[in-house]
């Protein structure tokens, strides 16, 4: 470790911390620009000065509170940690955490790194609090034990094994902020999705889906960032522009057609938001699928 790096990481505690499982990996050469891995990971019983400090550090720390209480801060916001409760550190800006001198927690951990970490953090909680609480029947205990076995054992396919935990792991944290342990809708949300996703052309106001829904406007909005992490404006912009690229490639519609089938003002405002969503045009994304662009 050079010295910036140690000038960046201050840690502060006393033997009596017990690290009852450590461990550490390193991906294969260039992995982590193109998947997700586990740099360490262990289990600890913080002593009452257990504190770490650290202005940056790479990837991103995830702590479950297995006893005991702590607080964790990080982008801003300070976070009473208690059991059952998770927290994900943004390890790219200034963060702490630290144990409760009069119950030090324990705890489960692991830092992931990855293309860009930092985005599945924004997927999951967007600005919100960092911070999620598991019931018993959603216990995220049993994946920390997968990963340890996984860890321990070292399989010549590990790369590709801690890449699959990650993403198991952010469907847990997804449920848990949701509050079901399912894949399953609330009715109301799910009405609203099932008559939007059956008519993406239409305007659907707010006045709409309360129709629909028996809700209230900010009632609705509350539902679709719980359960979706969207606005139902973005929510029905995706569904719209998947609709389009089905018209596209199954039919010979011309683009203005297509827009207007596909609930946008014109043809210009549809190239607009293709092109922002999937990086080039109708036009170009048509030929291209279709293998009829320069090169087929």
């Amino acid at each position: 470790m050079d010295s910036r790096t140690r000038c960046l990481y201050k840690t502060r505690m006393r033997a009596r911390t017990s690290v009852i499982e450590s461990f550490h990996y390193v991906p294969a050469a260039g992995w982590t620009r193109t998947a997700f891995s586990v740099l360490r990971a262990g289990k600890v019983a913080a002593a009452p000065d257990y504190r770490i400090e650290r202005a940056a550090y790479p990837g991103q720390d995830i702590l479950y509170c297995l006893s005991g209480r702590g607080v964790v801060e990080t982008l801003g916001q300070r976070l009473e940690v208690r059991p059952g409760q998770l927290v994900w550190m943004a390890n790219e800006a200034p963060h702490v955490h630290a144990a409760d001198e009069h119950d030090p927690w324990s705890l489960l951990w692991f830092r992931l790194d990855g293309p860009d970490p930092a985005i599945l953090r924004r997927k999951l909680f967007g600005e919100g609090t960092l911070r999620a609480v598991f019931t018993d029947a959603m216990n995220p205990v049993p994946w920390f034990e997968r990963l340890f076995a996984a860890l321990r054992r070292r399989d010549a396919g590990l790369d590709l094994r801690l890449n699959q935990l990650i993403a198991e792991f952010v469907l847990l944290v997804d449920r848990a902020l949701a509050g079901t342990g399912t894949d399953d809708l609330p009715n109301a949300l799910a009405a609203a999705v099932d008559a939007m996703r059956g008519d993406p052309g239409f305007a659907w106001s707010a006045p709409d889906l309360s129709i629909v829904t028996g809700l209230g406007p900010s009632q609705i909005r509350r539902l679709f960032q719980k359960h979706l992490r969207t606005s139902p404006h973005q929510w029905l912009m995706r569904e719209r522009l998947m609709q389009a690229q089905s018209l596209l490639v199954q039919s010979d519609q011309p683009l203005a057609e297509i827009a207007e089938a596909c609930g946008f003002c014109d043809v210009y405002h549809f190239g607009r938001e293709f092109k922002r969503s999937v990086g080039i045009s109708p036009a170009a994304w048509r030929r291209s699928e279709l293998g009829t662009g320069p090169g087929y």
